[in-house]
């Protein structure tokens, strides 16, 4: 990245969420913090999609977004879908801009948006999970109707809008089939394409991350730091606890970051957790300052507020960097 598109995009801004296609094709969604008068979640922010085969030191495409709070981002194809805590959706090169996710019966408030098998999944608050069907075409998964099950306490709750804080937080799936969501408190359900069926994890905090791996198990974190790990109904307490906030599969094992900066995979064997180890080392300056990872079949993105770098099982690629460390000055 060149220093003029360095001060001209990131000097200002933080990094806030990533999405990996493959290692030439990487998003995230960046927000501009320049303006300390304006409220954190009014505060402009930026689609930014990194795109190599344009430039050798990377070319990035960006879109502007102003007065969207939270913002997530997910792909669909070769199209990038962009959701907001208003249950606001833009399917970015469709140009369809904003438009209120459809069929939404109760989702006040989105948390999230993935991409699982293929399909892509908005969710949020009071239990709310929407599939992608198409240009404007999104199916409720979560109606009342037909998954009454899910309400129950949300209709016994009176203190707020949004179900006195029910909803889900993080969610993944190995398929459409076969689908993990989980919440505030260690509320936790699974999807079997038909029904939602509830849980009980042995966690008793909020989840802030679901990863379903290759290995056939589901690992669940959460912001006190219990990490549990298993499948259907049988599941254990893996590791130390460690304030987890992010967590993706990468070359046959899971990789955790938490809040103190640091990445960690699980160890089968220790039946624990340990410090992930890669093949070259990422940069020293970047301990304790990891704010989040993402991955793909071909790379591991791991990112700061204003750095990121790519793993390919190999080497780290530079994404962004700042200029004064960068390579590429």
């Amino acid at each position: 990245m060149t220093k003029e598109y360095y001060e001209k995009s990131y000097k200002s801004s933080e990094l806030k969420e990533c999405m990996p296609i493959d290692l030439g094709y990487i998003s995230f969604i960046s927000q501009d913090m320049s303006n300390e008068d304006i409220e954190l979640d009014e505060l402009p922010r930026k689609l930014i999609v990194y795109l190599p085969s344009k430039n050798k030191v990377g070319d990035f495409g960006t879109t502007n977004y102003y007065h969207c709070g939270e913002t997530y981002v997910s792909a669909f194809g070769d199209n990038w879908i962009v959701h907001n805590q208003a249950f606001m959706i833009d399917e970015v090169l469709k140009n369809t801009n904003w438009y209120e996710i459809p069929n939404n019966e109760r989702g006040y408030l989105g948390k999230g948006i993935t991409n699982i098998d293929g399909d892509v999944y908005a969710y949020g608050m009071v239990r709310s999970v929407f599939k992608y069907k198409g240009i404007k075409e999104w199916e409720n998964i979560t109606t009342e109707d037909k998954h009454p099950n899910l309400y129950e306490d949300v209709n016994k709750s009176k203190s707020t809008f949004i179900g006195d804080g029910i909803g889900f937080l993080a969610l993944d799936g190995f398929n459409s089939n076969d689908i993990y969501a989980g919440g505030n408190q260690g509320d936790f359900w699974h999807y079997n394409g038909q029904k939602w069926r509830k849980i009980d994890l042995p966690i008793n905090s909020d989840i802030s991350t679901i990863t379903c791996g290759k290995d056939g198990k589901v690992y669940v974190g959460s912001r006190i730091g219990t990490i549990v790990v298993g499948r259907d109904n049988s599941w254990e307490v893996i590791g130390k606890p460690k304030e987890i906030t992010y967590s993706c599969w990468f070359g046959g094992k899971v990789y955790f970051s938490s809040e103190n900066g640091r990445i960690y995979t699980y160890d089968e064997k220790k039946k624990d957790l340990v410090e992930a180890s890669f093949k070259s080392k990422y940069p020293d300056y970047m301990h304790h300052l990891i704010r989040g990872i993402a991955s793909c079949e071909e790379c591991l993105v791991i990112y700061t507020a204003v750095q990121a770098y790519a793993y390919d099982g190999k080497i780290w690629h530079e994404i962004i960097e700042i200029p004064s460390l960068s390579k590429h000055k």
